[in-house]
């Protein structure tokens, strides 16, 4: 007998355009990476060296599920210091990169048949995960026009008796735009009355350029809003795979508990060079944000006059790029960019509807090969 189908769940799930690019740009020589959204260095040297003493030390075993109390003190200090004000390490928990952040947060509050409201441009793995969760994934507009931002007022009616959670980004990826605090305060402000979750992903907090990034947990919401943040960005960790988690206090031991049927914790010497990270000089931060800031004024250079820009970037290191009226989709432009140009971008369509007549740059390689995958990317769109 045939055995039976694989679950619905895992069939539905649409493939990652992002994943789809980056393999084929990998099969290809000589290409201008402008698709991959993480730092182009190396993770600092003090981070390292602490890996490699930890390994020594025996750091090769099992930890608690919400991970070594040593680093949860430490992101707990880190949120205490952003905010003002204690925070217990009983919130705090250690996750597999900020994705598994996120993934726990969705799983702790939407049930099946929940809805929870996503945004439009967003990263497509926030309609992924709240599918896997047997919740509904609905979009939110975050338009061009009002230079990708929410609009509050438009979400609210959006809100039904079924909706849970209202899930955000800031600074932003795909679009690199740093909400500013009314907006943050309006979201907040929506949880609240209607007596819903937010769920804030704010992992490129330390990569602003304009503004100040304003933290969800900044308004006394602490019975419903997760902050998500990691080591991933702010200190060129990404294959380390540490996130952080601040939950509400009620939800913080069950937080804990659903670590363990998915990863049971992150790696033991993960935690530790992430407690290293936090812990150690805090100028690696700094110059990996001026050097984006650089990159940025770059991507303005040569696209800021061109009119593809819909919102320049203020913070993360993305922008979408507008690619003009020509009949071809986003995926079909990006392949034919990456082909004819050997310039490597994502397509915007998988970052929602509204975004299919762009694609996302990362600002996320050197100088010279950015203002070259630019500079192709430009005359590909204008002709």
């Amino acid at each position: 007998m045939d055995p039976r189908p694989a679950a619905l769940r895992a069939l539905s799930m649409p493939r990652s355009a992002i994943r789809e690019i980056m393999v084929l740009a990998a099969s290809r020589p000589d290409v201008v990476h402008l698709e991959v959204g993480e730092p182009d260095f190396g993770t600092p040297d003090h981070i390292v060296a602490r890996a490699v003493a930890a390994l020594r030390e025996g750091w090769t075993r099992y930890t608690p599920n919400p991970g070594i109390l040593p680093l949860r003190e430490r992101i707990a200090a880190r949120f205490a210091a952003r905010l003002g004000r204690a925070i217990a390490v009983d919130r705090v928990v250690a996750t597999t990169g900020a994705v598994g952040a996120l993934y726990t947060a969705v799983n702790l509050v939407a049930d099946v048949g929940d809805e929870v409201l996503i945004p439009d441009p967003g990263w497509p793995n926030y309609h992924s995960m709240v599918h896997l969760a047997g919740a509904v994934p609905v979009h939110y507009a975050q338009p061009a026009a009002i230079g990708y931002l929410p609009d509050p007022d438009r979400i609210a009616h959006q809100i039904t008796p079924r909706t849970k959670a209202i899930l955000y980004n800031t600074p932003g990826n795909p679009t690199g735009v740093v909400f500013p605090r009314e907006i943050v305060a309006a979201l907040a402000g929506l949880a609240e009355k209607h007596g819903l979750y937010l769920i804030a992903d704010e992992v490129y907090e330390d990569i602003v350029f304009e503004g100040a990034h304003v933290s969800a947990a900044s308004f006394g919401l602490d019975d419903r809003v997760f902050v998500v943040s990691g080591a991933s960005k702010s200190y060129a960790m990404t294959g380390w795979r540490v996130g952080f988690l601040l939950c509400p206090p009620a939800l913080g031991p069950l937080a804990a508990i659903l670590q363990e049927p998915v990863t049971s914790h992150t790696a033991a010497v993960s935690q530790v060079a992430a407690e290293a990270a936090l812990a150690g000089p805090q100028d690696c931060v700094a110059a990996a944000r001026e050097t984006f800031r650089r990159r940025r004024d770059i991507v303005l250079d040569i696209l800021g006059n061109t009119g593809l820009l819909a919102a320049p970037p203020s913070g993360a290191f993305y922008s979408l790029v507008g690619i003009g009226d020509r009949p071809a989709d986003s995926m079909a432009f990006a392949k034919a960019l990456l082909i004819e140009k050997g310039v490597a971008t994502v397509p915007g369509s998988t970052f929602g509807p509204s975004a299919a007549r762009t694609v996302r740059i990362a600002f996320t390689t050197d100088d010279r090969s950015l203002r070259t995958g630019l500079e192709r990317l430009r005359d590909q769109v204008l002709g």
